[in-house]
């Protein structure tokens, strides 16, 4: 490391709220298809482990059924609810046939379900809505992009904006949740659907919100980072010149040219189908996010966050698991022919696969570090190799992501400007936690865990030195508590399961299990199948001890919290 960088963190006086990184959570409405170890020890711990403040969901569909709408509530029940994630609704898709349907009526379907998930199953961080997802009838992309029904896209919207309030929805609309143009001749202007919306609809959106897929472009490309920059900056403005609103990044990654393989339709990440660059394409993807955060957007949804289940044959029937498939597909358009495996990990469901991508160690963090009403700092750098982000959040504990697209090196991080202002300086009064992700040698783990810090960084009169890797994203924070958190207690093994009682611990999170000293799983439930529990059962009645056997050998469970502090 021969040459040392410098990084510039400030804390302008005016700086904008950020309201978190998240995902796009199609899984909710598959939840009565999940076998129980997949649903227990990879979504649902790895939500609770990353515990995102904002998420994309598929629900508000008109003809969603009481059945439906409990799924998706007890989903909400496991996961949003615990995290106090804000939500925004979005149907997949319009009906088929939409220039046929009545607005009004249309809109008191969706308003009444809304009102039924808010008020009588308490999800009340739904807390925006768009008409249709990508522009979206039927299984037409884009229908609603043409110029012709612009117009009919302004009348289902006004319709959705009164109903809400006939029914005390304290529900903001967003617009317009497309996707940015590929075409080169619309490099102009690659929303061309934006400037008319805030002409004509201004006064029923609440705020502004797109899509944006980097299509037919090398993720080594380090260009890209100022296109980012460029194009973020010039959609947050369009937002706030719409009195004062704010901008959403609806969906973001790589993506090659959506087409057709043999009959399955491709919907497939980019790091599956650019091998030549798919050690970069995370941390590519990480610099989308950080740009759009860095350059006034609201927050950021990663598509997505499990991947679909294989398709499947969608039809009705009388038995559960019928049901459970039909109204699945309702939120996975096309689902007998999409193949769509754009999650941080898989959901196989032919080999149970469900190992993580490289992307959940890079994105798991900006999702777990860079929270809600964090206070967006500002960011400077002296080698164009480094780029990234920083926020403060209200308890003036700090987050840094640092991007480095070079060789291997040092650098300075200077927040010495903090001090110039007593009252909310960032706190740096303790050592930062750092979290790497190396795009050459990626962290994995058999279990979807987070990776574990590699050392602290210490500050001194405002200023710490980190070693950056070379092709990396560095994570720092004080944001956190160093603990233990307390033991689990209540082991037993009966009917070929291992079972412990409850953490009581406000910050837990998720358990990890371990057989003779060696890690076997991580889960939310308290029980898991386990074998060899006849030895195990003497083993445990022979130390009559409540929590654990005395012997180094046989089961050991311990809370994992919000921190990733590990229990003993």
């Amino acid at each position: 490391m021969n040459t040392k960088a410098t990084i510039t963190i400030e804390k302008p006086y005016f700086r904008w709220l950020f309201n978190g990184f998240g995902y796009q959570n199609s899984e909710a409405n598959f939840l009565a298809l999940m076998p129980e170890d997949f649903r227990d020890q990879r979504v649902l711990k790895s939500f609770a482990e990353l515990s995102p403040t904002f998420a994309r969901v598929y629900t508000g569909f008109a003809d969603q059924s009481r059945e439906q709408l409990d799924r998706f509530a007890d989903y909400y029940d496991l996961t949003f609810r615990k995290a106090g994630t804000t939500l925004y609704a979005v149907p997949c898709a319009m009906p088929q046939l939409a220039e046929e349907l009545d607005a009004d009526e249309y809109a008191e379907k969706v308003a009444k379900n809304l009102e039924y998930l808010i008020k009588e199953r308490g999800c009340r961080k739904i807390r925006y809505y768009c008409l249709t997802n990508e522009l979206m009838n039927g299984d037409r992309w884009g229908w609603f992009a043409q110029k012709d029904r612009w117009e009919l896209f302004k009348k289902f919207n006004v319709a959705l904006f009164h109903a809400f309030r006939r029914h005390g929805l304290d529900i903001r609309l967003l617009a317009s949740d497309q996707s940015a143009s590929p075409n080169p001749e619309d490099a102009e202007n690659v929303y061309p659907m934006l400037d008319w919306i805030k002409n004509n609809m201004d006064d029923y959106v609440g705020a502004y919100c797109t899509h944006w897929y980097v299509y037919g472009r090398r993720t080594d490309d380090l260009g890209l980072w100022n296109e980012y920059n460029a194009n973020f900056s010039k959609l947050v403005q369009l937002a706030l010149s719409c009195k004062a609103k704010r901008f959403i990044l609806g969906e973001y990654g790589f993506h090659p040219v959506w087409g057709k393989e043999g009959v399955m339709v491709d919907d497939v990440s980019y790091h599956l189908r650019q091998p030549e660059t798919k050690e970069e394409s995370v941390l590519a993807k990480c610099e989308i996010g950080i740009a759009a955060m860095n350059q006034g957007a609201a927050a950021c949804v990663d598509w997505s966050f499990v991947d679909y289940p294989d398709p499947f044959v969608i039809e009705d029937g009388d038995s559960p698991s019928e049901r459970a498939a039909y109204a699945a597909g309702k939120c996975g358009f096309r689902m007998d022919v999409k193949y769509n495996k754009c999650g941080v990990f898989r959901w196989s469901t032919t080999d149970r696969d469900y190992s993580a991508y490289e992307e959940l160690y890079a994105m798991g963090w900006l999702v777990k570090l860079f929270r809600k009403n964090a206070t967006v700092l500002a960011c400077s750098f002296s080698d164009p190799m480094l780029r990234g982000g920083a926020v403060m959040n209200p308890d003036r504990t700090v987050s840094v992501a640092l991007v480095n697209r070079g060789p291997a090196k040092a650098a300075t991080v200077d927040c010495s400007s903090w001090k110039a202002r007593v009252d909310g300086t960032p706190s740096l009064h303790q050592p930062l936690r750092r979290y790497v992700y190396e795009a050459g040698h990626p962290p994995a783990s058999p279990f979807n865990d987070l990776q574990p810090m590699s050392g602290t960084v210490e500050a001194k009169d405002g200023r710490f030195d980190v070693e950056l890797p070379a092709k990396s994203i560095t994570f720092l924070t004080t944001d956190y508590e160093d603990r233990v958190p307390p033991p689990v207690e209540g082991l037993r093994v009966a009917d070929g399961k291992l079972a412990w009682t409850a953490s009581d611990d406000p910050v837990h999170r998720y358990y990890r299990v371990f057989k003779d000293g060696r890690q076997i799983a991580s889960t939310v439930a308290t029980e898991l199948p386990v074998d060899g529990t006849e030895r195990f059962q003497r083993a445990f009645d022979d130390t009559q001890d409540a929590c654990r056997p005395k012997a180094p050998s046989g089961f050991h469970v311990v809370s994992v919290d919000k921190w990733n502090n590990e229990g003993k």
